[in-house]
């Protein structure tokens, strides 16, 4: 029986079919977005990440494994958007690590590349919850090492992902009691889901599209008297930059905190009452970019007006 072997040339198709689930389930996921804010960009996030990702492959001059999934996941992590954008350049960063040094890969190689992004994922998260897209991700790689380790294909690895996503999917709100309380599944979990079906449908040479309707769909926006700051996103460019430490530092400043990147180029996001602090601070270690401020209240309030909330 001769081997599967994919190359970079798949990780641009699965890429690319990704990015069209995404866009076509973009207002889905935007109105399943309640946790950690109501602020309805969940989908409209995931998509550009995945986008900004795709875009850095698409005129790649090679088809080696290795190379595609590092511009990948470096592409993500410079158009990384929101909390679900970061979490998933994490992905496709720990995606990119379990292929270093394969030109082409296998159904197991893939496995444990996915495996390892949510090891990546999870160690981005300063204070990590369950019933999110953590979840899915970890329960996810666990189903695909458990088939493709007996022998499974990519096609029929993939299949077992997208039905263990869908599950953990669906159990969202039972972990996670904010979902619950707005009768919702997790946004970013099955936004994932539908990164996953992309996957499956581009490896067995289909494009047809997904039922939508399966999962819960929101019923109502959650309602708090909280105040929610701002959304703060930006880079940081520099040389022999302390990740931890920044890490560190930006925590104890926020909420929904995620620091990614490598001593040469971070990516920061958190949800903070003043950005001015945060920003001087980061200023200090190098040189800012792409600097994003969003406010949130405002955003709750549009998005409530739209739900005729």
């Amino acid at each position: 029986m001769v081997k599967e072997k994919f190359d970079g040339q798949t990780l641009k198709g699965v890429l690319e079919l990704a990015e069209v689930k995404l866009k076509q389930h973009e207002k889905e996921l935007n109105r399943l977005n309640v946790f950690p804010v109501p602020d309805g960009d969940t989908g409209t996030n995931m998509y550009l990440t995945l986008q900004a990702a795709k875009n850095a492959v698409t005129k790649l001059p090679t088809n080696s494994a290795a190379t595609t999934s590092a511009t990948m996941a470096r592409g993500a992590l410079l158009g990384a958007r929101g909390n679900s954008g970061v979490i998933l350049s994490q992905i496709l960063r720990g995606i990119a690590k379990g292929l270093e040094a394969k030109e082409r890969f296998s159904s197991l190689d893939f496995a444990r590349a996915l495996h390892i992004a949510s090891e990546t994922a999870q160690r981005a998260i300063v204070n990590p919850v369950e019933g999110t897209i953590l979840t899915v991700v970890r329960e996810a790689s666990e189903k695909a090492l458990q088939w493709a380790e007996k022998g499974a294909n990519l096609k029929q690895t993939l299949v077992a992902v997208v039905a263990q996503a869908r599950e953990t999917v669906k159990r969202t709100p039972e972990l996670l009691p904010p979902l619950k309380e707005a009768g919702v599944v997790d946004a970013g979990g099955k936004g994932l889901l539908y990164v996953f079906q992309g996957m499956k449908e581009y490896i067995g040479g289909k494009m047809t599209k997904i039922k939508v309707g399966s999962l819960p769909q929101a019923t109502r926006a959650v309602t708090s008297p909280a105040r929610y700051g701002f959304d703060l996103q930006f880079l940081i460019k520099g040389d022999n930059l302390p990740l931890e430490e920044i890490r560190h530092e930006i925590s104890q400043r926020g909420e929904s905190v995620l620091v990614v990147g490598d001593e040469k180029l971070i990516r920061v996001h958190i949800h903070t009452p003043d950005p001015k602090p945060i920003l001087d601070y980061a200023a200090s270690l190098g040189s800012l970019e792409d600097i994003q401020i969003e406010d949130m209240d405002e955003q709750v309030k549009n998005l409530r007006k739209q739900k005729g909330g």
